[in-house]
């Protein structure tokens, strides 16, 4: 039976094109299930915009890849050592094509609940694949993994699966394997929810449309609550945490077989974020600038570099002063994370169909392509930010004039009920009686 796509290889959707070229990865398989979740919620978080779904989509799947990357790279050398790697709760495999560009096809398994997924994945990208279960006492797998990714799955567990679930995949490693996987943080847990003395907070919902969301809801959990779990699912082992290490949002943990591990070697350096404030055009439209501020994890980014249509514009080192990210991220290493640049448009470019991408510079000297979007797309967008900031301030200043209002009223009947006041009154009472004064 043919499989039904959301996108297809063939279409070269502008954006997407953009971050190949930038990734240089010219023979990547993008076709894309339409029953991919994933895609579906990048959609809604987009607001039904299609083409930003479908470069998020794929430049989280690179970036994720990346990840491994890192993690491989260390534990291995090379990835291209590593004896088996098994992509878990693989969904439809946004993460995998770009896997196998470190480790060949043949060395690579995928697993999920999803049987379509798993054939989906098998057919496009010619790793092996293995059908999941929802109970982890009923899965089964012979072989033995250097390597296990699971990106979708521990931020979705009740306390026991999460248990039971590391107990499965820690016993699929080899003596060698490192187990990578992904969790929510309490930093991330909805407003007004706290962090019980458990460490893991449970919530049967879900972006999943299928699954029953008492076996796949969402979780947050601490470190200490990680710890306890691993010892609980194994005994010995080796667990390191690495802050957001996934996407700047996920906190990325790596669990090795053998105790008292070392992982001072990793060196693992983060994403950038990117934040642009200002697109406007100057000198009659002739001329587009740019402002925002960007920061990392990990290494101060040293520039962020303007790209249209595949040529380098403009480049912005990263030094300006930016007070107020350093006091709303907390952290002083962000006093300087402004970048501004201004360039002419090419002639012939079109705003409506000219690609605007933006790239950062880490410290290592690797860039990012991070953002992406048409000329009009990222004048609409600014120009949105900034109507939501000043909504935000006028909605601040009216509840604080409410307040003020709300004070005067308390104070005025605070007065008026006082003995002072009281008597004050009476006595303006008999001087106007007796003529003696016009006040009130």
């Amino acid at each position: 039976m043919e499989m039904t796509l959301a996108y297809r290889s063939e279409e070269k959707n502008l954006l997407v094109q953009a971050l190949l070229a930038e990734l240089r990865l010219a023979a990547v398989d993008l076709s894309i299930d339409i029953r991919d979740e994933m895609l579906g919620f990048l959609l809604q978080a987009w607001e039904g915009d299609r083409d930003q779904a479908l470069f998020q989509y794929f430049r989280s799947g690179a970036s994720i890849a990346g990840v491994m990357g890192q993690a491989l790279r260390w534990r291995f050398g090379d990835p291209g050592r590593v004896d088996g790697l098994l992509d878990f709760a693989s969904g439809y495999g946004r993460v995998t094509r770009f896997l196998i560009g470190d480790v060949p096809p043949e060395r690579v398994w995928v697993s999920d609940v999803y049987a379509e997924g798993v054939r989906f994945q098998g057919e496009r990208f010619g790793v092996h694949g293995l059908v999941s279960t929802v109970r982890p006492e009923d899965f089964r797998c012979e072989r033995r993994f250097d390597a296990i990714l699971v990106t979708s799955l521990f931020t979705h567990l009740p306390e026991e699966r999460f248990v039971a679930w590391l107990r499965v995949l820690m016993g699929l490693l080899t003596p060698r394997g490192v187990l990578a996987f992904s969790t929510h943080s309490p930093a991330v847990l909805p407003h007004g929810v706290e962090m019980p003395p458990a460490g893991i907070v449970f919530e049967e919902r879900s972006e999943s449309g299928s699954l029953d969301t008492s076996d796949y809801g969402s979780t947050w959990v601490t470190e200490a609550f990680v710890r306890e779990a691993l010892g609980r699912a194994v005994g010995a082992a080796s667990l390191h945490r690495i802050d957001r290490g996934l996407c700047n949002f996920q906190d990325l943990y790596l669990a090795v077989p053998e105790p008292d591990a070392d992982f001072s070697g990793l060196g693992f350096e983060h994403e950038p974020y990117l934040f642009v404030e200002v697109c406007a055009l100057q000198e009659e439209g002739r001329r587009l600038a740019l402002e925002g501020w960007t920061a990392s994890l990990s290494s101060t980014p040293r520039e962020v570099q303007a790209v249209l249509d595949g040529e380098l514009m403009a480049t912005a080192p990263v030094a300006g002063p930016r007070a107020d990210v350093a006091a709303s991220l907390g952290d002083e290493r962000y006093l300087h994370s402004g970048w501004g640049c201004s360039f002419p448009l090419p002639e012939g470019a079109s705003r409506s169909s000219s690609v605007l991408l933006l790239r950062v510079v880490d410290g290592r000297g690797v860039a990012h392509p991070l953002q992406a979007s048409t000329i009009d797309a990222a004048l609409l967008g600014t120009a949105r930010l900034e109507a939501e900031r000043l909504a935000a301030e006028l909605a601040r200043a009216e509840a604080r004039a409410l307040r003020e209002i709300a004070a005067l009223r308390d104070r005025i009947h605070a007065m008026e009920a006082s003995r002072f006041w009281k008597t004050r009154n009476a006595w303006f009472s008999v001087k106007r009686r007796l003529g003696l004064t016009d006040e009130t």
